[in-house]
């Protein structure tokens, strides 16, 4: 079972059937999509094929919604405490799971748009904007059609994204922690410079360095049908102590205030598939307190998909085998098999789609250009002879190839993935030099980035583009650390 609130399952025919009507706060089922059989309705034919449908659920007395009396009565309360940081920002891009296990997902979307993160590719039309069906990089997204995601899974598609993540297990932190972090997101603390920030920056990207808090819960807890559900929380009243979750499963709850101290028992629940507990993640976008000039994601070179991880453990697994301590020839003859596949590194990277702007095409641009040179500076500095062939093969057929526009499985048809055809130009000597900087410790890296400039000298790159090089490394690194612990935790205790 996984985190989601909304594994969906499909409603036998054989079983009790599900018929229109309300149910009691007190009925539980396992999922969003399975729930337990209400009153029938009788008669018309119109009832007859809505019998295995139902509208909504009657909000427990646990929970205040948010359009009642009195949860307008705690609202103006969270707004006069400064509890409504996310609140706006969140409410901006609030949306219904476009299925019923993809709480997770939808939240995640939720929060990418609020932080005006550019996805670099098309939604409709001419425009960009984030939905779920983006989220490829660590999960297979059929399958979450089915069993909805972990929180490690959450954590990893967010660090996907480029954002910056603080994840935490409910069990691994004490209320005062997860108040904590309810007040990162949601209070808003006064500043003379953010003020004048604003002012003088109306179309700037207001929610930089903005955490937006994620949870992770048990619905059962705190008196909801269903189980484990994720969403976001958008306001935080001190004099209620309460939290504001907007319910991504907008189908069956709105939004909704619930105790933080209830929101914090919710997070302890062991989850299932993990044999942990659920938790929450704190998410945030930026490269930088001092450098906001950036909104691209944080991989600009490649991308990672779940269905690519039993090649990552093979990694992993050749990579204990030498403690750990490879050489560039050492992932040169795993990356091409000795010499007899030089399109193997491609099995745990595809290429990133093109970019959109000028600003992102001179970073690609500049980042392949030092990765090129760093290619035969690495080599340069290499002494195994018996490589040469190898070596000489990548000279011949790597260093300018163009990966395939199609994926090998359209076979020459049109693509499932409408984007193939947009990805950008990357040769495989230059995906496995970043697999091997992803082997060693970010010191290093810049020890070894200081060593190439010394003895080059001839080209002069900006450091951001060292450091996209370094980020790229992290996040190959993080996908195959993960690959292994996927259907437990994703990023660990």
């Amino acid at each position: 079972m996984s985190d989601s609130c909304c594994k969906a399952k499909a409603l036998s025919l054989s079983a009790e059937p599900v018929v229109m009507g309300r149910q009691s706060p007190n009925t539980t089922s396992s999922n969003d999509a399975t729930p337990s059989a209400t009153t029938p309705v009788a008669g018309s034919k119109t009832s007859s094929m809505l019998k295995r449908t139902f509208y909504r659920r009657p909000m427990p007395n646990t929970c205040v919604a948010l359009s009642s009396p009195e949860g307008r009565k705690i609202f103006a309360s969270a707004h006069n405490s400064r509890g409504l940081k996310s609140f706006f920002p969140l409410v901006e891009q609030f949306a219904t799971q476009t299925e019923p296990a993809y709480c997770g997902p939808t939240t995640l979307v939720v929060i990418l748009n609020a932080l005006a993160v550019d996805p670099r590719r098309t939604w409709k039309g001419p425009w960009r904007w984030y939905e779920e069906s983006f989220l490829n990089c660590c999960v297979d997204l059929e399958e979450v059609k089915k069993t909805g995601i972990t929180l490690g899974t959450f954590a990893c598609l967010a660090k996907c994204q480029g954002l910056t993540v603080e994840a935490r297990h409910g069990s691994d932190a004490s209320i005062e922690e997860f108040r904590d972090a309810v007040e990162a997101a949601c209070l808003e603390v006064e500043s003379t410079d953010e003020v004048a920030s604003s002012s003088n920056n109306d179309q700037g990207n207001s929610t930089a360095n903005h955490q937006f808090l994620a949870v992770s819960y048990t619905r059962k807890v705190v008196g909801q049908t269903g189980d484990g559900h994720f969403s976001p929380i958008a306001a935080y009243d001190e004099a209620s102590d309460s939290v504001l979750v907007l319910d991504t499963a907008r189908f069956k709850y709105g939004p909704h205030w619930i105790p933080l101290q209830l929101m914090y028992e919710a997070l302890q629940p062991i989850d299932k598939t993990t044999g942990k507990s659920r938790g929450y993640v704190l998410l945030s976008y930026g490269y930088s307190d001092h450098d906001q000039s950036s909104n691209m994601p944080r991989s600009i070179l490649f991308r990672s998909k779940k269905g690519q991880d039993p090649t990552r453990r093979l990694f992993k697994e050749y990579l204990r085998g030498m403690n750990y301590e490879v050489s560039f020839e050492d992932v040169l003859k795993f990356w091409t098999k000795d010499g007899q596949d030089f399109d193997y590194v491609w099995s745990i990277l595809d290429p990133q789609l093109v970019p959109t702007n000028q600003e992102e095409e001179d970073m690609v641009t500049n980042a392949r250009s030092l990765l090129t040179d760093l290619v035969g500076y690495v080599r340069a500095c290499s002494s195994n002879a018996s490589l040469d062939k190898i070596k000489e093969r990548c000279d011949e057929r790597l260093l300018h190839e163009t990966k395939s526009m199609c994926a090998d499985s359209c076979e020459g048809n049109s693509c499932e993935d409408t984007f193939t055809s947009r990805k950008i130009v990357i040769s495989s000597i230059e995906a496995i030099l970043v697999s091997y900087l992803s082997t060693m410790e970010s010191e290093q890296m810049r020890k070894l980035f200081q060593s190439f400039q010394e003895k080059s000298g001839e080209k002069d790159y900006p450091i951001e583009t060292y450091e996209q090089i370094l980020c790229e490394a992290d996040l190959i690194n993080y996908a195959i650390e993960a690959s292994d612990e996927s259907e437990e935790d994703a990023f660990g205790s």
